[in-house]
């Protein structure tokens, strides 16, 4: 999916929000924003916006000298939902279709916004989650996402954001009760990157209980396969069913056609609902067959 010039916008408010969390003074928020516009003047507007967004952060982490801004927020969000989990393993395990709950509790991961304002509302979340029942997938593969697990040996399942990780762990946990012999990965970011998921998120959410973690190699919000290491490559090309959670990845991937590629995210922009021919706020479980 290439860059909208509407997502342009989107790489402007990200150098503003984190100029806003980590109170830059006025001097270096001018010449972040010079510097960020002097990027996206000349971008190459063939490329995903995740691609994009990549080339933005990194100009503004040089800037700021601090590679992981979102460090200590990302932090707060895993323990605030670890603190969780038990909670939410039940559940799924007392309901009557108990994957299909787990896997829109994945998807209701997506519809909470994990970005730097450091707001987490337990109530909301269990309310939305209590309501799992009522949420209609506009597009629902789930039904063969689940009959090919049955068939399947390997699953890449590629993480999203820090705090919904813990949703995934659950997702993936009930996975694995119901098809025990399948082997799991769970794929995350080669390096910080927002709020995006990484290794040490994944340790931190103890993700190596339930799935084999695999690093991309890559510090791009969203899954560019071509400069993915070759063990990651690999992965992807051999692995029965790949689950990639989240807009960036969907953004990422949505030309790479392939049987047992599932999208699950929610479509938060109408650039992107558009591009998926939903409405803009729909949540999906998308095959992206050939």
């Amino acid at each position: 999916m290439k860059l909208n010039t509407k997502c342009i916008v989107c790489n402007i408010q990200q150098a503003i929000r984190i100029a806003e969390f980590l109170d830059v003074d006025d001097k270096n928020r001018e010449n972040i924003m010079r510097k960020v516009l002097g990027y996206l003047r000349d971008a190459d507007y063939g490329l995903s916006n995740p691609q994009i967004m990549k080339g933005t952060w990194d100009i503004i982490v040089e800037e700021l000298g601090n590679d992981n801004p979102y460090k200590d927020i990302k932090r707060f969000y895993n323990e605030e939902m670890l603190m969780m989990y038990n909670e939410l393993m039940g559940i799924v395990k007392s309901s009557k279709d108990s994957f299909q709950t787990g896997l829109k509790m994945a998807i209701t991961g997506n519809l909470i916004d994990f970005g730097p304002s450091h707001k987490f509302d337990r109530d909301i979340l269990i309310e939305m989650i209590n309501n799992l029942d009522s949420q209609n997938m506009v597009v629902d593969d789930s039904k063969k996402l689940k009959d090919m697990l049955a068939d399947s040996h390997t699953l890449l399942y590629i993480g999203d954001n820090c705090g919904e990780i813990v949703l995934d762990k659950v997702f993936i946990e009930q996975i694995k009760s119901e098809f025990p012999k399948l082997d799991i990965y769970f794929g995350v970011r080669g390096k910080a990157i927002i709020n995006d998921v990484t290794l040490e998120d994944a340790k931190m959410v103890k993700m190596e209980e339930v799935a084999s973690i695999i690093e991309s190699e890559d510090g791009t919000p969203g899954t560019i396969l071509e400069n993915t290491g070759e063990r990651f490559q690999k992965m992807f090309e051999s692995a029965d069913v790949i689950i990639a959670k989240g807009q960036g990845n969907y953004e990422s991937l949505s030309d790479v056609k392939r049987e047992g590629l599932f999208f699950l995210f929610m479509a938060k922009c109408p650039v992107v609902a558009g591009y998926a021919g939903v409405d803009e706020m729909s949540i999906l479980c998308m095959e992206n067959a050939k």
